[in-house]
């Protein structure tokens, strides 16, 4: 198989992916206008949800039969995904001017640091070495399908305690229509 251009293997797709992410969050360490800060927290979650249902559909379920221990490994990847998450959901709910909000964007920015040293040290070195590159590609390939943009989201759903973070999955998933 001969890659396009524009095709890039999942370990390239998922780190330039982690990157964008950490610019948000020097773009947010940069921000002192509030409503600057919220629209950048709404940009995490998007970049943020996507990267967690694009891995959960087609990276674990690779880590989990490719990698010594991928059970494990998918298992606490997922689990760090969810609570960025749940934070992302508590911060749907506060005003960027709330004293809570700074100090839990930071905890974002700790648990999202974490998943992408996990990945990037240990996840992405194993599938490099237990894929061929042509596996590398085609898992590249699902997951960008995965990743392409999220369409406008109307500012709220339908429903009480529906985060933007619930919009964003369910608009990816297919739930919820």
């Amino acid at each position: 198989m001969t890659a396009m251009p524009e095709q890039r293997d999942v370990v390239e797709l998922l780190t330039e992916e982690h990157r964008q992410v950490q610019e948000l969050f020097d773009g947010y360490r940069a921000a002192g206008d509030p409503a600057q800060r919220r629209r950048l927290v709404e940009r995490i979650t998007v970049e943020v949800v996507r990267h967690s249902v694009a891995e959960e559909s087609h990276l674990y379920p690779t880590v989990r039969t490719a990698l010594p221990d991928g059970d494990r490994i998918a298992d606490e990847e997922i689990e760090e995904l969810a609570e960025a998450e749940r934070i992302l959901a508590e911060l749907d709910a506060l005003d960027p001017r709330d004293r809570e909000f700074d100090p839990l964007v930071r905890r974002l920015m700790d648990v999202v640091s974490m998943h992408i040293r996990g990945a990037e040290d240990l996840v992405f070195p194993e599938l490099r070495d237990r894929l061929t590159a042509e596996e590398l590609l085609i898992l590249g390939l699902r997951v960008g399908e995965t990743t392409a943009p999220v369409p406008p989201l109307s500012p709220e759903g339908p429903g009480p305690g529906r985060t933007l973070a619930d919009r964003v999955r369910e608009r990816l998933t297919g739930r919820g229509r």
